[in-house]
C-alpha cells in the first residue's frame, strides 16, 4: 500500500515537472507569421505581404530576396509596437512589402527567416489577365536617319522618339535606353523636347532627340535604336487591386554603310553633302566700294562657313596669313544653326594697313569631300588688293611742323634816340648780373619742367584718341592706338597691359546679346583713370619743387 502511494507521487512530481518544462518552453517561443492581402490574384497584380514576429527586432533582420524567383517585390516598410495587457507585456516587429507575381501558376511563398524564426510558407493561385494592356500598346518607340551610306568621318542625323499613352506619373522606374551601336559614336544634337499630343485618336506624351551618327570603321554596320523599361501602376476604378504592369520595348535594329576615304584623296579630309563659303569686305558696316584706302583704315572682312550634316562642333577652324603689313585682330567667331539646320559659323576679322603702297589680302580656300557627287571639291574666297595711301591726319601734322620750323623774317631800322639808349643799356647791364646766379639755379628745375610737358602732351594727344575711339565704339582702333604708343607709354608708367584688357571687354561687349550703357561707361572712365592719374603723377614732382 505504501509502496503504490509512493509510485503515485512520484508520478505526479514527473507530471508536474514536464507541465513546467513545457510551460517555459511556451513562453519564451517568439512566433513567426506570414500573411498575405490575397491568394487568388491575376498577373501582375500586386498584394500586400505582412510578416510578424513576437519579439524586438530591426528592419534588416527581413530579406525580401527570399521571395524570387517567382515573386517582384517592392520597398520594404517596418513598424515596432509594445503593450501592456492585464500585467501581461508583449513585443512585436513588423514588415510589410507590396508583392507582384512574376509568371502564372500556382506559387508559393517559401517559408521566410524573419530575425531568426520561420515563418509559415504561402500558396498563391495565378491567373491570366485578359484585360491587362501590352507594351507595345503603352509605349512605342520610332526613328529615322537622314541617310544610311556615310563616308568614314561623315555625319548623318538619327531622330528618335518616344510615345507614352499613359499617365506618366503612373509609370514606375521608366528607362529610356538611347541608341547604341560598336564602332558607331553617337552625341545628342541639343536638348530633347516633350510634349503633348494626340496620335490615332489617343493622348500621348512624347519625348524626342535627335543624335548625330558617325563612324571611322568602313563597312557594314549595324546599331540599336531606341529602348524602354519599367512598369505601370494600373488600379481598377474601385481601388480594389492594383497592377504592376511591365513594360519592355526591345530596340529597332538599323543598318549603315560606312565607305572608306579614297586612297588618291589628299588634304584634309572633310566629307559632307554641301559646303558653301562667303565673305564680305566692310568699313563702318558698309559694302567696301574703293580699294584706295589710307593707311589706318579699319577694314572687316566677314566670312560665313556652311557645312550640311555636321555638329557645329565639328566645324574645320580656318587659318589665315595676313602680310605683315597690316595688323589683324580676330574676334571669337559665332557658330550655330540656319533655318535649314546646317551648321555655321561666322568670322570676323578687322584689318588695319598701316604702311603705304600695295598690299594683297590673302584667299581663303577649304577643300572637301562631296559625299554626293563622291568627287574632291575646293571652296575658294578670293583675295582683295589694296592701294593704301598714307594717312591724311600724319600729312597735316607734318605740314604744320614745317610751318612752325620755317625761319622769320626781321626788318631792322635805325633809327637816333640821344642818350637814352646808353641809360637804358646800364640798367640792363645790371639787372642782367643780379638774375645770372638765380637763372643758373632754375636749370635744373626748368629741364625737368621741360621734359614733363614734352611727357604729358604725348600721353594727352594719345589718350584724347583712344578715348574718341572707345566712344564711338571703335574697339579695333583703340587696340591699334594702344599698339602704336605701347613701349612709349609703359616707359612713362602706364599700365598698358590692363587698358588692353579693358578695351578687350568692350570688344566682347559689343558683340554679346545683353549690351548694358551703364557698364560700357563705366570701363571707358576706367581708361581714362589710368591715363589721367599717370599724368597727375608726372605733375606732381615739378610742383614740389617750384614751391
Amino acid at each position: 500500500m505504501k509502496a503504490s502511494m509512493k509510485k503515485t507521487a512520484l508520478i505526479k512530481k514527473v507530471i508536474l515537472f514536464t507541465t513546467l518544462c513545457v510551460s517555459g518552453i511556451s513562453a519564451s517561443y517568439a512566433q513567426a507569421i506570414a500573411t498575405v492581402s490575397k491568394n487568388q490574384i491575376t498577373e501582375n497584380e500586386v498584394i500586400q505581404l505582412m510578416v510578424s514576429v513576437d519579439k524586438s527586432a530591426d528592419q534588416s533582420k527581413f530579406d525580401p530576396s527570399q521571395l524570387a524567383p517567382d515573386f517582384r517585390s517592392g520597398q520594404v516598410s517596418f513598424g515596432s509596437s509594445r503593450s501592456l495587457v492585464n500585467g501581461d507585456y508583449s513585443v512585436q516587429s513588423q514588415w510589410t512589402v507590396s508583392i507582384a507575381p512574376t509568371k502564372m501558376g500556382t506559387l508559393t511563398i517559401p517559408s521566410m527567416n524573419v530575425a531568426g524564426e520561420q515563418t509559415n510558407p504561402i500558396t498563391i493561385r495565378v491567373t491570366k489577365d485578359a484585360t491587362a494592356p501590352k507594351s507595345s500598346d503603352v509605349i512605342k518607340v520610332s526613328g529615322e536617319l537622314t541617310k544610311d551610306e556615310l563616308y568614314q568621318g561623315e555625319t548623318a542625323q538619327f531622330n528618335a522618339k518616344i510615345a507614352i499613352f499613359a499617365d506618366i506619373r503612373r509609370l514606375k522606374d521608366p528607362n529610356i535606353i538611347t541608341p547604341q551601336g560598336k564602332d558607331i559614336e553617337f552625341s545628342p544634337i541639343g536638348e530633347s523636347k516633350q510634349y503633348q499630343t494626340v496620335i490615332d485618336g489617343l493622348q500621348a506624351t512624347v519625348v524626342e532627340q535627335v543624335f548625330s551618327v558617325s563612324a571611322n570603321q568602313a563597312g557594314q554596320l549595324s546599331f540599336d535604336g531606341l529602348a524602354f523599361t519599367g512598369g505601370l501602376i494600373q488600379t481598377d476604378r474601385y481601388g480594389r487591386s492594383t497592377k504592376l504592369i511591365p513594360l519592355n520595348i526591345s530596340p529597332k535594329q538599323y543598318q549603315l554603310t560606312i565607305l572608306a576615304k579614297p586612297a588618291d584623296f589628299t588634304g584634309t579630309w572633310l566629307p559632307t553633302t554641301d559646303l558653301k563659303l562667303g565673305q564680305q569686305w566692310l568699313i563702318d558696316g558698309k559694302p567696301l566700294s574703293n580699294t584706295t584706302v589710307e593707311a589706318g583704315t579699319a577694314i572687316t572682312r566677314q566670312i560665313t562657313l556652311m557645312m550640311a550634316d555636321v555638329p557645329p562642333e565639328k566645324l574645320p577652324k580656318l587659318n589665315i596669313d595676313y602680310p605683315k603689313s597690316v595688323r589683324m585682330y580676330d574676334e571669337k567667331p559665332i557658330i550655330g544653326k540656319d533655318s535649314q539646320d546646317n551648321s555655321m559659323m561666322t568670322i570676323k576679322q578687322v584689318i588695319i594697313p598701316h604702311a603705304d603702297g600695295t598690299v594683297k589680302l590673302p584667299a581663303v580656300s577649304i577643300q572637301w569631300w562631296n559625299s554626293k557627287t563622291r568627287q574632291s571639291e575646293t571652296a575658294t574666297l578670293d583675295s582683295l588688293t589694296l592701294t593704301v595711301t598714307p594717312s591724311t591726319q600724319t600729312n597735316e601734322q607734318m605740314i604744320d611742323s614745317q610751318t612752325n620750323d620755317q625761319p622769320k623774317t626781321i626788318v631792322k631800322r635805325e633809327v637816333d634816340h640821344g642818350f637814352w639808349p646808353y641809360t637804358t643799356l646800364a640798367f640792363a647791364l645790371l639787372w642782367l648780373f643780379t638774375a645770372i646766379g638765380w637763372a643758373v639755379s632754375r636749370t635744373k628745375v626748368k629741364a625737368s619742367n621741360t621734359s614733363t610737358n614734352q611727357k604729358n602732351t604725348v600721353i594727352a594727344n594719345g589718350s584724347k584718341a583712344l578715348i574718341s575711339a572707345l566712344k564711338v565704339n571703335n574697339t579695333i582702333l583703340a587696340h591699334q592706338i594702344l599698339a602704336d604708343h605701347d613701349e612709349q607709354w609703359n616707359k612713362q608708367g602706364i599700365d598698358v597691359a590692363v587698358i588692353n584688357e579693358l578695351i578687350t571687354q568692350l570688344s566682347q561687349q559689343k558683340y554679346a546679346r545683353d549690351t548694358s550703357n551703364s557698364s560700357t561707361k563705366q570701363i571707358i572712365s576706367s581708361i581714362e583713370k589710368k591715363l589721367s592719374s599717370t599724368c597727375k603723377s608726372s605733375n606732381s614732382v615739378p610742383e614740389l619743387e617750384s614751391l
